[in-house]
């Protein structure tokens, strides 16, 4: 079945963020996305597909992005019919 949820990463000095850091995820499609910058500080919010169970989702991209120094949140949207 295919997931649609909300993705937001922050850094505060970790690894760069830009338009393509979740291009690099295997099984998520992005939809739409922003990102925000001043200085060091940095935010992308994005809306992806994926087949994962949101709690498995939002596993993997947490531990993904602390390897990374940023803080990820996940928050599933529903199913897809």
């Amino acid at each position: 079945m295919l997931h649609e949820s909300l993705v937001i990463i922050l850094s505060a000095g970790g690894s760069p963020i830009d338009a393509d850091t979740l291009a690099g995820v295997a099984g998520v499609e992005v939809t739409w996305q922003r990102l925000e910058q001043e200085g060091m500080a940095a935010c992308l919010a994005a809306r992806v597909r994926h087949r994962d169970q949101p709690v498995e989702l939002r596993a993997r991209l947490r531990r993904w992005g602390a390897a990374r120094g940023w803080g990820v949140t996940v928050a599933p949207a529903g199913p897809l019919c």
